[in-house]
């Protein structure tokens, strides 16, 4: 990526109104402020100010301040201009439109969590290495996580105070410390802001669902003469949800399942995806799921009926026949009911130009809701019906009489029990006090930082409509008693344990407020204290000079506590829910390092070299428990002519485990994945844990690029840089699909251990985090801008365009047991496509503005590994299963934003304006991977709303 876009930001805008082409010529960012710092005085400079004011005002990546440096690592700079005509209704969504983001999470991307409490939560992920290798920032100082996964969620930053987002592309682990293996964002706050500014606005699909609506309050003072400034800034943010079912693609009943009647010398592949799938194992109301009365369903008031069971069968799914009615995938929330309230506030005093305070704090409040599907129980998993039950129909019973069976397994969707539904509460607070200032040393400036910083994310999690296991075992087996009244068996020899008795075979059979209900729910309960404490320092200055100018350096050293504390429910404890079943956690780790950053210029203005110059930093890392560990970085700038500079950077980056991958006890979710030695999908409990003895992950990234700032093309930047990160000694959980894979083939024998059988049917399979996996992700980056005033063709107004391609050549994970997987272009979940895109084209005329912006993704495959064919297959190999149909389609989306500003005198401006995203209304991409019952769409990658508008008015006073 470039970093040419720099005309987004204030004094850069005020300088493009003048002379927009200027502006867009502007070179690669100079380095006169930190990537966490905020050119105060830049962003002062009036509108009068000349290009070369507006050049200035940019980040370098890296702790060293000076005017002249061009960065080695690539860099983007999202500026105020950008964010103000964005369609997206926050920062988070905005920003993830980047190619050089993929795998990034939100509110619709987490609807069917259940254990870690990242629903709702806005994380961004470079590079698809991961949301906890990004590290995130707001002017420069780390953000506290939301959870112990070490997520950062953008939505708790105050984001009517954020004046440009940073995105630093490759590893920066030695200028800012763990968790910047694939790249660092920082959202620079502007801090010298006067005046009041604010936004109200509201959208809706064009399905009328999705209402939302924004409203936000910023404003700044200065005082004391200017020696003083305050900022404050509220937020309120609302968005209604999408319901189950709401959207016709949800409906279709896209599915995998095996083939039953594959071979491995028939040629017939081992897997088929089809539309129109739905449980055979399972009903609303019941179904038996095996034995001589197999598919004997039990419908609405308890109606005895036969599962019409399709063409296809294949244990736990068919394909056609009843398979609509058994169908989960529409009961799951397309997009969550989302809430937040945010408050922010910023002091900062001048004493002198060496001595200033600062504190700031900020309070987050925030919820969402999402259905879940519902309490399902998949063949074997649901209630043994004896043939004395109460509730079993008289035909049903002589039926069993007469095949001379006492009972019948019954496979439910338990629609009796409604629909789950999942709520996150997150309160998250921060508090920071420092001082930086300016003084002379050495014949030099020289700037200083140090500050303290305290924050905690308060999380409760709960699933209020779950149900424990045991009282609905207790209270489907419900008999008779002498006198004819129905109660639950266990009452017969213990009639205090409170059960009451519940009908497991129909709908609308049981009160949904009834005493039944009510025994067998059991809300899944997990509250979680996330906390950080920092204490950091830095020193940059320029102590002396060569020949080609003065030498850079920077100087930095931190204290960070991270530390979670959490409880949850009896009955989570006891893993006795169907699924949701949360673990406590405890644990706190500490971590101490310093760091040396330096710029060395070694030729100026020469016939050979306009510029050429050295960077390199260098960190000592030592972890409490992880141990110690050394990060490093070197770069080079060469600017043969002033239109062109090449740049090269080789680092050694880290992550640290984080709080979870350490510290979390057995933690059980509900799973349904294909079983090869049964060639069918049960549904099963996966058990992770934590490893206290985990060690650092390791990564080796390189960059090479160049970018052209042709003095020929007047207004015109553009870059290409070639990037590659591997990743050695990756923390990962060897997934339960593949624990079972691994066992069956004979390949790591020693996982069988790992599984957990009763009748041959899977019940549980246990896995743990290890430094055993290792990742290489490779690509091209591609970046150009132009602005240019219209007058040379006769027409009024100027245009700017900006073009972002991001080429992903490799992505290569190895779980360290079986052979690596070769994940490029998987498109079914958080992997990257082959390409991603994002093209806008804005046109300016007086107080209008209109950008068209297009979203594009390349089509790629459901399973990378997998070999699709329909006839004349090879045999299936765990690395290499067969299948009918791998495809996922390519989506090119456009959006399209208006903006009219009314003057009301003077600087005072109110800006009406109106946004359209996804004009097309593209359908998404569907996936069968995962969950049965989410609802089929990848919506990290694709998106679910369908045409999305937002309009409303912002005003600056």
């Amino acid at each position: 990526m470039s970093t040419t876009a720099v005309f987004g930001l204030n004094a850069s805008a005020a300088c493009a109104q003048a002379n927009p082409a200027a502006a867009a010529s502007a070179p690669a960012p100079q380095a006169s402020s930190t990537i966490g710092e905020t050119p105060e005085a830049a962003e002062a400079t009036p509108p009068q100010a000349n290009a070369q004011q507006a050049q200035d005002i940019v980040v370098t990546g890296s702790r060293i301040v000076r005017d002249g440096y061009q960065s080695p690592t690539p860099l983007s700079v999202i500026g105020a201009e950008q964010l103000a005509t964005s369609t997206s209704p926050n920062i988070a969504q905005y920003v993830t439109n980047l190619p050089v983001f993929a795998g990034s999470s939100s509110g619709r991307s987490s609807t069917t969590t259940g254990a870690n409490g990242t629903s709702g939560i806005n994380s961004l992920n470079l590079r698809s290495l991961g949301p906890n290798r990004t590290l995130v920032l707001l002017d420069g100082h780390r953000v506290t996580p939301a959870v112990a996964l070490g997520y950062v969620d953008v939505n708790a930053l105050p984001q009517a105070l954020i004046s440009r987002v940073d995105v630093v592309t490759g590893g920066a682990s030695a200028a800012y410390g763990s968790d910047a293996v694939a790249g660092v964002v920082n959202f620079v706050l502007n801090r010298s802001m006067t005046g009041l500014t604010g936004e109200v606005s509201s959208g809706i699909t064009n399905y009328g669902d999705n209402e939302s609506y924004k409203a936000n309050l910023a404003g700044g003072v200065a005082f004391a003469d200017g020696r003083g400034h305050i900022l404050a800034a509220v937020e309120r943010a609302y968005e209604a949800g999408i319901d189950p079912g709401a959207r016709s693609w949800t409906r279709r009943g896209r599915q995998l399942l095996a083939n039953p009647a594959y071979t491995a010398t028939n040629g017939q592949p081992q897997r088929l995806v089809y539309d129109n799938i739905g449980y055979m194992t399972s009903a609303p109301g019941g179904v038996v799921s095996s034995g001589p009365l197999r598919g004997t369903g039990f419908g609405p008031g308890g109606q005895v009926y036969a599962l019409n069971f399709g063409d296809i069968q294949a244990d736990p799914f068919m394909r056609g026949g009843g398979w609509q009615a058994n169908d989960l995938r529409p009961t799951n929330a397309i997009a969550p009911e989302e809430k937040r309230s945010m408050a922010f506030g910023r002091a900062s005093f001048e004493v002198s130009r060496a001595l200033n305070f600062y504190a700031q704090g900020s309070y987050v409040k925030s919820q969402t809701d999402a259905v879940s599907t519902t309490s399902y129980m998949i063949g074997s998993s649901g209630p043994l019906i004896q043939l004395d039950n109460a509730y079993l129909p008289a035909s049903v019973r002589a039926r069993m009489v007469a095949a001379g069976v006492t009972s019948i397994r019954v496979g439910t969707l338990n629609y009796d029990l409604g629909l789950n539904n999942q709520t996150t509460q997150r309160i998250a607070t921060s508090y920071t006090a420092g001082a930086d200032g300016k003084f002379d040393m050495l014949g030099g400036s020289w700037d200083w930082d140090a500050y303290g910083q305290y924050g905690q994310s308060k999380n409760h999690v709960s699933f209020p409509t779950n149900i424990s296991r045991s009282h609905y075992t207790l209270a489907t087996d419900a008999v008779r008693t002498a006198s004819g009244a129905i109660v639950c068996r266990s009452t017969l020899t213990n009639p205090a344990n409170g059960c009451v008795p519940y009908n497991a075979l129909g709908t609308e059979v049981n009160d949904p407020n009834g005493a039944a209900v009510a025994y067998i729910r059991s809300p899944s309960i997990s509250d979680l204290k996330v906390e950080q404490t920092v204490v950091a320092a830095s020193l940059s200055g320029e102590p002396f000079s060569t020949w080609a100018g003065p030498v850079s350096v920077a100087f930095s050293a931190e204290y960070r506590k991270d530390k979670a504390f959490g409880t949850v429910d009896a009955d989570s404890l006891a893993t006795n829910h169907i699924y949701a079943n949360y673990a406590p956690i405890d644990g706190s780790t500490n971590v101490k390092e310093a760091a040396f950053e330096t710029v060395v210029p070694l030729a100026k203005d020469k016939s050979w070299a306009d510029s050429l110059e050295l960077n390199g930093a260098a960190r000592y890392t030592k972890y409490s428990l992880a141990g110690s560990v050394t990060t490093w970085k070197a770069g080079v700038t060469y600017s043969p002519i002033p239109d062109i500079t090449f740049r090269a950077t080789r680092s050694r980056d880290i992550r640290a485990p984080n709080l979870q991958e350490t510290f979390l006890p057995a933690n059980t979710a509900r799973q349904s994945i294909f079983d090869p030695f049964t060639n069918t999908t049960p549904a099963f409990d996966q058990t992770t844990t934590g490893n206290r003895n985990l060690k650092p992950e390791k990564a080796d990234t390189l960059g090479v690029g160049a970018v052209f700032r042709p003095s020929f093309i007047e207004g015109f930047s553009a870059s290409v840089d070639y990037w590659s990160i591997n990743i050695k000694d990756a923390i990962s959980i060897i997934s339960a699909g593949d624990v079972l894979l691994l066992c069956f083939d004979g390949s790591n024998p020693a996982l069988c251990n790992n599984v957990t059988r009763v009748n041959g049917v899977v019940t549980q399979v246990v896995s743990q985090n290890i430094n055993i996996a290792s990742q290489k992700v490779r690509g091209l980056d591609f970046e150009a801008t132009y602005r240019k005033d219209l007058d040379f063709i006769g027409l009024p107004g100027n245009v700017d365009l900006h073009a972002n391609f991001t080429r992903y050549l490799e992505d290569t994970i190895d779980n360290g047991i079986s052979a690596p997987r070769k994940a490029l272009g998987e498109n079914s979940g958080t992997n990257p496509p082959l390409w991603r895109t994002t093209v806008s084209l804005g046109y300016h005329l007086d107080a209008f503005r209109m950008t068209v912006t297009g979203r594009g993704l390349s089509a790629g495959k459901q399973f990378a590994n997998y070999i699709e064919c329909t006839s004349n297959c090879p045999a299936s190999t765990t690395d290499h299963p067969t299948i009918n149909d791998n495809h996922m389609p390519g989506r090119f989306y456009l959006d399209l934003a208006f903006s009219y500003d009314i003057n009301v005198g003077g600087s005072k401006t109110v800006t009406t304006f109106l946004n359209i995203r996804n004009l097309t209304n593209r359908d998404p991409g569907l996936s069968v991977t995962g969950n049965a019952f989410s609802n089929g769409a990848n919506a990290i990658l694709y998106d679910v709303d369908g045409i999305a508008f937002r309009g409303g008015v912002r005003f600056k006073l």
